[in-house]
């Protein structure tokens, strides 16, 4: 077990929260200072897992967590069905 933001939570989900996190935000952060992103696949399917539960378990999105998920097609490369899960739009670029 451990503690993070005040909640006590398994180690492996806080690390598995925290991946989801990692790869989301690195994705933000890349497309909208233009620049490339990719992710290990292993980091990928983690937080696609974690993601996909959660939309699971909120379909609408999750307040505080996911916007609603964004449409992408089923066989999209798993980093945009991982963006569109939690409300991103993949193909978004800042405006020039």
């Amino acid at each position: 077990m451990t503690r993070v933001g005040g909640v006590d939570l398994p180690a492996e989900v806080a690390a598995t929260v925290a991946i989801d996190e990692l790869v989301v935000h690195c994705w933000d952060l890349a497309m909208a200072t233009d620049l490339n992103f990719a992710a290990d696949e292993t980091m990928l399917n983690a937080a696609y897992g974690f993601a996909q539960a959660a939309a699971a378990r909120d379909p609408g999105g999750s307040p505080g967590l996911f916007g609603p998920p964004v449409a992408v097609p089923d066989d999209a490369e798993l980093l945009d069905r991982l963006l569109g899960l939690t409300g991103r739009d993949p193909s978004w670029r800042p405006v020039s």
